[in-house]
């Protein structure tokens, strides 16, 4: 079943890619009011079935898009204002999780395909779909690492995390969803790129 879904999941990338931007521009406008940049378009990550699914604290294996101020961003070399997570553990006041936007696009759809086969999920790829995540099915892969974070309640800005309903995973994806702070995109990738290929 799991390899069913991973399946389904390239099939929907392959099929959506055309269609993705134009998903991204048609997301409902009801969050413009949470400060999102009105440069990108991240004021319309939420579709109409996804709305339901704000909150204050995830479901651990989901997947989650929200606006972030790092506590310590005086002293951090860089960091995403708009993580893309998948949450794996509660921490005090917080929790850790995999930031998909420290890996390139192609990368970040190559893990989550990994994620799906290798824990026999099933079900299908709706609002209701998460994976089964711990620290340590997330180790195992390499390209993972260095996404594990950690983020304290208190910095989510806005109006909480925004759900992203698993038939849109290969959207999310693939769109230029991230902001990093002091440093470019390709310049964390690339740090991305060094961290993988290290024993």
């Amino acid at each position: 079943m799991a390899d069913k879904i991973a399946t389904d999941f390239v099939s929907n990338i392959k099929a959506k890619s055309k269609k993705a931007i134009e998903w991204f521009r048609s997301i409902v406008k009801q969050t413009q009011r949470t400060a999102f940049p009105a440069s990108t378009g991240r004021k319309e990550i939420m579709t109409d079935r996804n709305i339901g699914i704000r909150t204050g604290k995830p479901i651990i294996g989901k997947l989650y898009l929200f606006q972030y101020s790092a506590k310590w961003a005086d002293i951090l070399p860089y960091w995403d204002m708009w993580p893309l997570i998948f949450p794996f553990d509660y921490a005090k006041n917080g929790f850790y999780g995999i930031n998909l936007h420290y890996l390139r696009p192609n990368a970040r759809a190559a893990l989550m395909i990994r994620l799906i086969k290798a824990q026999g999920v099933s079900g299908n790829m709706n609002e209701n779909f998460k994976l089964k995540l711990n620290y340590d099915i997330i180790t195992k892969f390499k390209p993972a690492r260095p996404c594990i974070k950690r983020y304290l309640f208190s910095q989510v800005q806005g109006k909480g995390l925004y759900g992203i309903s698993g038939e849109d995973w290969s959207y999310a994806a693939a769109l230029p969803l991230q902001k990093f702070q002091k440093e470019s995109a390709s310049y964390v990738w690339k740090q991305g790129d060094d961290d993988s290929e290290q024993d």
